[in-house]
């Protein structure tokens, strides 16, 4: 073998680990960028968790100030008094509606964020084994030039 021969082999070696490390690179950074959206999608559902509780929260305070006006107003607060009653469900009902409505939003964003983590893992992967098949295409190809 020349010395020529043996720099082709050496050049179209380091071509290939060169073409194998730019996917094993862009595996890493898509692997990355997917784990920061799985970490976004958990931090979006403890949100909208708070944002339920908040919700319920309020629903609360309102029939407990809506009860106080009944009593206050001498027109009764309890089961007697069928009108507040009925305010009070109903808002017990939106401020629920409110909460539930919170959390599947939470939970609506968490899922698209894992399914494009999901994505961007496949897209990593693909990338690494598209690079390592071409650096071993490109070194098939250098040394059957080299000795073709």
């Amino acid at each position: 073998m020349s010395g020529l021969e043996l720099i082709g082999l050496l050049g179209t070696a380091i071509s290939g680990v060169g073409t194998i490390a730019a996917g094993a690179a862009q595996k890493n950074a898509a692997d990355f960028e997917a784990q920061q959206m799985d970490m976004k999608a958990k931090e979006e559902v403890a949100a909208s968790q708070r944002d339920a509780l908040q919700k319920k929260h309020e629903g609360a305070i309102l029939n407990s100030r809506a009860q106080a006006l009944a009593a206050a107003s001498g027109g009764g607060a309890g089961t007697d008094a069928p009108t507040i009653v009925k305010l009070m469900s109903d808002t017990a009902g939106t401020s629920q509606y409110n909460a539930d409505s919170a959390m599947y939003g939470g939970y609506s964003r968490a899922a698209g964020l894992r399914d494009s983590a999901k994505g961007k893992r496949a897209e990593g992967s693909a990338s690494l084994l598209g690079s390592t098949l071409g650096a071993f295409g490109g070194m098939a190809k250098g040394i059957t030039s080299t000795f073709g």
